[in-house]
């Protein structure tokens, strides 16, 4: 019994103008509680609508597969998701003593990027912690070492073995874009993305900051793939402006940046970010720059990618994650990155065959959604706005 056979009885009856049932269609459908009634007046009940709605959206991938099968894999993935959720729930709590008052709100992306690497929650706490500690030291704002903290233990560099270089940095990114800058991330990025030499790239952070911007971090991790910067500038600008013709979106242009930071061919991406922003509607206000994360991990139709994300952020609510319905969904963004491919796309082989996530496109994740889609939102100015796009 395959998915399109269900969907096809389903949306016949709930047209009011049903086939007649295959045996084996229909009695799965009663023991399951989609349809009550007799054969010859069916009656769908709110199982049956909830099954023809997931079918609907799933159809163009799934109508040739096994019922069995896609049920086994929905559960999989729901499972999943409420598993990292509250694996996050667990970090915010083993962690958010330790970190400044000024940096908790960003734990959430933190916490939840940790729990997306499913390895034990009570080891990486401890190696987090210690990450911590050793950055506390660089000085500056507190949720800028968070983010270099962060970089910096998802890398698994010794902090203490790069930590006179690093500061050497700090220094001259200080005096570059001044004190208030976030001068430990933008070091740890040069430091981890290192041009040629191995030497950090602060020259070309230089011309990267003059042409990009909307962000420092931008700049930076820019500079660390591309020392040169001529014809990645180029490339960068051609698929900003392909993004938005107006050439007035820092979402753009931070989206064009990170794209073309991790991809070899990034205006490839450029269509299906479009299509993914279109898609988002309301859930951000910043649109662009979550739609090109989504377009790094999934080939799925925007409208499911969309709809997993409003899952995500459910699971995010259930635990009470965050306060706001516009921070759920960007930690029901982050959920759903982390989602590995072979779960969220059913298909077992492509774990084998879909391509190592590099450093960089880690990295640039990271410092997409921590510092350029989740920390504007819990500025004093926009720190209790909602959405209209419910969380659950």
């Amino acid at each position: 019994m395959t998915c399109g056979e269900v969907r096809t009885y389903l949306a016949g009856l709930a047209a009011g103008s049903p086939s007649p049932p295959d045996p084996d269609v229909w009695q799965s459908m009663v023991t399951h509680g989609a349809v009550t009634g007799p054969t010859t007046q069916p009656q769908l009940t709110p199982v049956g609508q909830h099954v023809l709605e997931q079918l609907s959206l799933l159809g163009y991938r799934t109508d040739r597969l096994s019922l069995t099968m896609v049920s086994e894999r929905l559960a999989r993935l729901f499972s999943d998701m409420d598993g990292v959720a509250k694996t996050a729930e667990y970090f915010l709590a083993e962690l958010g003593p330790v970190a400044p008052a000024e940096a908790l709100p960003l734990l959430r992306p933190v916490a939840i990027d940790l729990a997306n690497r499913r390895e034990p929650p009570e080891d990486l706490a401890v190696e987090f912690r210690n990450t911590w500690g050793s950055v506390e030291v660089l000085g500056g704002d507190p949720r800028d070492r968070l983010v270099a903290g962060q970089l910096l233990h998802d890398s698994e560099v010794a902090v203490e073995t790069v930590y006179a270089p690093l500061m050497n940095t700090i220094n001259r990114v200080r005096e570059i874009a001044g004190p208030n800058s976030s001068a430990s991330t933008i070091a740890a990025l040069l430091h981890l993305t290192p041009a040629a030499g191995g030497a950090p790239a602060l020259d070309a952070f230089v011309q990267w900051r003059a042409a990009t911007r909307a962000s420092d971090e931008a700049a930076a991790l820019l500079a660390g793939v591309f020392p040169e910067v001529g014809p990645a500038l180029e490339r960068r600008e051609a698929l900003r402006k392909l993004l938005d013709p107006s050439g007035n979106s820092n979402d753009a242009m931070l989206a064009a940046s990170l794209l073309t930071a991790v991809r070899p061919n990034p205006e490839e991406k450029g269509a299906r970010c479009l299509e993914l922003a279109a898609a988002l509607g309301t859930r951000f206000a910043r649109p662009m720059t979550p739609a090109s994360l989504l377009a790094l991990r999934s080939t799925l139709a925007p409208a499911e990618l969309v709809h997993w994300l409003d899952v995500a952020a459910a699971y995010a609510k259930a635990r009470q994650l965050a306060p706001s319905t516009a921070e759920l969904n960007a930690l029901g963004l982050a959920l759903v990155f982390g989602v590995p491919r072979d779960h969220l796309e059913f298909d077992p082989a492509m774990a084998a065959t879909a391509p190592v996530v590099s450093r960089v496109e880690r990295m640039a994740a990271t410092v997409a959604l921590t510092v350029w889609i989740y920390r504007p939102l819990t500025s004093p100015a926009t720190a209790k706005t909602t959405t209209p796009a419910a969380a659950a």
